[in-house]
């Protein structure tokens, strides 16, 4: 069956629309808005006023919207052309690193991928960003590589390796920090102790409780966040016992060292058992973390396919809210390690 006119004319306009925005396009707008000004604009980009006029004009035309309205000591963008703005940045940096990719594979130059990842680290997050550069750069290897999140990030800073899994906070000087998930932080206790038999703990119930924690120097601020997120509900653990995998704390769990906090969903042993904390929403952050500007061409292009694979979802309330200022206080999300 034939298209009618109307369906035939949307497809002509979309197709028209384009051929005529190219990528020099969207660089002479975006020029025209950071300088506010045409001349300017012109100069800079080594163009005649009247030739970028008439450039902006076939745009306009092109996309049947207007995109600048002259003002007395220049000119400012329409809210539509603040929309494609917003757009043209994110397609000419992506066109950037998509070329740099290929060029660098072109020329044998893209190396291994060198990546780090805490011990805490869900293994499943691991495999999902190795499998989906695998799946960008099928012929690039990559390298794992364990460490504390202090030492990754040292190694990150030198140039040893090329980006990093870690738990959050992470601190450090032209870093790209791109969330991946955030999980509930829970309670890991005995499946024998009187507790288990509770469908949530009450955080006053952690004082005296909650002893082990994780080795404090492997991640220094996140060990203050988390002190600092028990002191706002009222909780002052004494630390006892500290580890350095999230399988030495299941064992110290289970031989009764005390109860700690760990990500839901976490595989578990036999014999411990996990239940959430009532009226907060704790959490435990992770992210890939690179150089703002980056040796390994592949890491740009690898970011922009995980945060189109990744939603993360807010987690649902607490299922008792609550009754205190100090506890409606814990009710924000903290980044904590897991």
């Amino acid at each position: 069956m034939n298209d009618s006119p109307s369906i035939t004319n949307r497809k002509a306009e979309r197709e028209s629309i384009s051929d005529l925005i190219e990528f020099r396009h969207l660089r002479y707008l975006i020029a025209v808005a950071e300088e506010e000004n045409i001349s300017r604009a012109a100069k800079r980009l080594f163009l005649a006023q009247p030739s970028l006029s008439s450039q902006l004009k076939s745009m306009e035309d092109a996309l049947s919207i207007e995109l600048l309205v002259r003002v007395r000591k220049g000119v400012k963008l329409t809210p539509a052309a603040e929309v494609l703005i917003a757009g043209a940045r994110q397609i000419l940096a992506l066109r950037s690193e998509v070329i740099a990719a290929a060029r660098a594979s072109h020329h044998g130059t893209i190396a291994l991928l060198r990546i780090g990842f805490s011990p805490f680290i869900d293994r499943a997050l691991l495999q999902m960003v190795c499998s989906a550069h695998l799946a960008l750069f099928p012929n690039c290897e990559i390298t794992p590589k364990s460490g504390d999140s202090v030492e990754l990030l040292s190694l990150l800073e030198r140039g040893a390796i090329d980006a990093a899994l870690l738990t959050l906070p992470a601190n450090g000087i032209g870093l790209n920090i791109d969330e991946l998930s955030h999980d509930r932080l829970v309670v890991c206790m005995q499946s024998n102790d009187p507790a288990a038999s509770l469908d949530e703990i009450a955080p006053s119930a952690l004082e005296k409780k909650l002893k082990i924690f994780r080795e404090p120097k492997q991640n220094p601020e996140g060990h203050r966040h988390l002190l600092e997120m028990l002191d706002e509900v009222g909780v002052h653990p004494k630390v006892t016992s500290t580890t350095t995998t999230p399988r030495d704390t299941q064992w110290m769990v289970k031989q009764g060292y005390g109860h700690a906090l760990i990500r839901e969903g976490s595989e578990l042993e036999a014999g411990v058992v996990t239940r959430p904390v009532a009226g907060v929403n704790w959490t435990v952050d992770c992210a890939l973390i690179s150089k703002t500007s980056p040796s390994q061409k592949t890491i740009p292009v690898l970011v922009r396919a995980l945060r189109k694979m990744v939603r993360i979802q807010p987690l649902l309330p607490p299922s008792k809210p609550p009754q205190s200022a100090r506890l409606s206080a814990a009710k924000r999300t903290l980044p904590l390690f897991g």
